[in-house]
């Protein structure tokens, strides 16, 4: 006697609606016009929607289910929709960033979503499925570490010891992989550094505490850029010992005195010193230190540049989500766009005004990557203000 596999035993006998049903995940189903034509009980105890509410209502006008993005956006308004670009694409995934969804009683949840299309016996796409799972708790931690890595943070505007320091930060999650960080070793010496670790969210940004930590106790014995990163390259492999996960960091150290500085770099992008002509700055140096990133291999032996400041000119730095952030045309940001940006400039916000630029001219409605940018000037008044 032929004995039957477990597929034909099992599978004929048994309803993919209580199958689904005893998933704690919310789950729908759509047919190519995006219609509900299925809701899990996991969909209804997380949102408080029935069956009978949700199914036959498209999804993309169904209150519960417009996700926002976490600046409150449609992502349905704006193209963005994941279930409509997997079915027009034929793929499946996770979409990488949390999404937001209106519970029936008007509170919100936080949730993650998996996306897919749904083919028939010949292969052909008759509708898609969407996963989706609760991650408040996860949107809470998330939410207190981005709290207290903003208090390890430079953020905001501060004239202080004749030098102007402006700073943006903007993180794709509610915590970023990004670090940047300006203070005074004392009145001659200010420390101005950004740090970026491999990925995004909790993860990256507990490799930038490392860096933080091992940079501070570094310059408590040393005082050259160079010196500093070899000593935290070292400190982080002994600390960290996971593969896989790198920095890349720029370090400056100024005088404000004689507006003189170095430069050092760990795989970062380049410093750039603009000056300020008739009708807006023109690239006068490019601070370019060719390195290898932190945490890749032990006695690294990093180099720095000497570099000045006159009368109207400034020093930028950033990460590499300004540098690499996609415009239309497939096109970087990059220092052309820079230059471009500035050329023209006269206003009074530099780095602000700068990011609603990239807007602009961005291929995508979010940002891929964090953003972090230092704008440091000379100035001749000496008053300290705070922002």
């Amino acid at each position: 006697m032929e004995k039957e596999t477990g597929d034909k035993m099992i599978l004929p006998h048994i309803s993919y609606h209580k199958i689904l049903n005893q998933i704690k995940d919310g789950i729908f189903i759509t047919d190519m016009e995006r219609k509900i034509v299925y809701w899990n009980q996991g969909g209804e105890e997380l949102t408080g929607f029935t069956s009978d509410e949700v199914v036959g209502e498209y999804c993309y006008n169904f209150k519960g289910l417009c996700n926002t993005d976490q600046k409150g956006l449609y992502l349905c308004e704006l193209g963005m929709c994941p279930l409509e670009r997997a079915l027009s694409t034929n793929t499946s995934g996770i979409y990488p960033h949390l999404v937001f969804m209106e519970k029936k009683d008007g509170n919100e949840l936080p949730a993650s979503i998996n996306v897919g299309p749904i083919h028939d016996i010949n292969g052909k796409i008759v509708g898609g499925i969407c996963v989706f799972r609760d991650m408040t708790d996860e949107y809470r931690q998330m939410k207190l570490a981005g709290e207290i890595q903003k208090k390890m943070i430079t953020l905001g505007k501060t004239r202080k010891n004749n030098i102007s320091i402006d700073t943006f930060y903007k993180p794709v999650e509610e915590i970023g992989g990004d670090f940047m960080e300006a203070f005074f070793l004392d009145d001659k010496n200010l420390v101005a550094t950004i740090a970026d670790a491999t990925g995004h969210g909790i993860s990256a940004s507990l490799f930038t505490v490392i860096y933080k930590t091992l940079l501070h106790a570094s310059f408590s014995q040393l005082h050259k850029p160079a010196e500093v990163l070899h000593n935290v390259n070292r400190g982080f492999l002994q600390t960290t010992q996971i593969e896989g996960y790198y920095l890349t960091a720029i370090l400056v150290v100024f005088n404000p005195i004689t507006r003189i500085g170095k430069l050092a770099s760990a795989g970062h992008p380049p410093g750039l010193i603009f000056k300020k002509n008739n009708r807006g700055y023109t690239l006068r140096n490019v601070l370019n230190v060719r390195s290898i990133m932190i945490g890749v291999q032990e006695n690294v032996e990093y180099h720095e540049i000497d570099f000045k400041l006159e009368k109207d000119e400034f020093l930028l730095l950033s990460s590499d989500g300004l540098m690499e952030a996609e415009c239309t045309g497939d096109i970087a940001f990059g220092v052309n766009g820079i230059e471009e940006f500035l050329a023209d400039y006269n206003g009074y916000d530099i780095l602000n005004d700068m990011m609603r630029r990239l807007y602009d001219k961005s291929k995508y409605v979010e940002f891929l990557d964090d953003v972090s940018m230092i704008k440091i000037e000379p100035i001749e008044d000496s008053s300290i203000k705070t922002e």
